[in-house]
């Protein structure tokens, strides 16, 4: 167990109590996982003891019947779910465990994007003005992940805050290698200044983040056109995802589980439906879902 800080107030006790007791549900989870590992994947907890925040990770349980019995005696304040594991983690550190595999996950977050955004009200701040920074990104790595690399189980989650989480859970990404989830990354978010990617994938950028549909329409030739494109490319560049790297390399990471709660906000963490239409406000709260 971790200590991590002093409590100054999270989610009252009792309103987890009631959530987990009549709420919590792992249909989300199922719906992205495949069932039949979930007896060797690791999940940690956040938990309150003594008004003090306690981060507990290397667990794992038999059947999900055991993992809902855990959290309605525990009440933990966040939940969150890594790796598979052989044997499966039974307190054991997971690094004398077998790694037997982890989905391929992005991670967006708002606040990447503070120095671009232009609503002025606080890194905190989320709306439907700055939003769209982590919509378009979020858009752009879907169609990059199908097109580019030929996945088709992607699932993209509110992380409960003010970000987004991709889950890639086709079969071949399970035993990707960190330097190969490392190479996913560099494709779909390359760093330094010179851009070397092929006319497609800048089209693309540049219909997502641009709003240029086709460049074929444009006569590239005229300086006038020429000095407009720059124009809008540099500010495309800015707007290219910001992925948090280490969350997609780190097979060993853990994620804020799909139907826990998030402990800052109290939202559901939760599928997302249709990425273009989604806005965090449509997310509801515990508070909510236990009135």
């Amino acid at each position: 167990m971790f200590l991590r800080s002093e409590w100054s107030g999270l989610i009252p006790s009792e309103v987890l109590e009631k959530f987990y007791r009549n709420i919590f549900s792992l249909a989300q989870l199922f719906r992205i996982i495949d069932p039949n590992t979930f007896s060797h994947r690791e999940f940690g907890f956040l938990l309150i003891r003594d008004n003090k925040e306690i981060f507990t990770r290397n667990k794992s349980f038999d059947v999900p019947e055991h993992l809902l019995q855990y959290v309605r005696a525990e009440i933990p304040q966040g939940i969150m779910i890594g790796g598979i594991y052989d044997p499966p983690p039974r307190g054991k550190s997971i690094t004398q465990l077998k790694w037997l595999g982890h989905e391929l996950i992005f991670d967006l977050d708002l606040t990447d994007y503070d120095d671009i955004r232009t609503c002025g009200k606080g890194k905190e701040h989320v709306c439907p003005k700055c939003w769209p920074l982590v919509r378009d990104a979020a858009i752009f790595i879907d169609e990059t992940l199908r097109e580019d690399f030929g996945f088709q189980k992607i699932t993209w989650v509110f992380s409960g805050r003010r970000g987004l989480h991709a889950w890639i859970t086709d079969p071949e990404v399970m035993a990707l290698s960190e330097d190969a989830r490392d190479a996913v990354v560099e494709w779909i978010s390359p760093q330094g200044e010179k851009l070397l990617r092929p006319f497609y994938w800048q089209e693309r950028a540049l219909r997502i983040f641009g709003g240029i549909e086709s460049l074929d329409r444009i006569n590239i030739t005229n300086i006038i056109a020429k000095k407009k494109i720059a124009e809008i490319w540099e500010n495309v560049r800015k707007k290219l995802p910001r992925i948090d790297r280490q969350v997609t390399i780190d097979i060993n990471r853990l994620l804020r589980m799909p139907g826990s709660i998030h402990p800052a906000t109290g939202r559901l963490v939760t599928i997302i439906k249709d990425l273009q239409t989604f806005y965090v406000d449509e997310v509801p709260t515990i508070y909510e879902l236990v009135s």
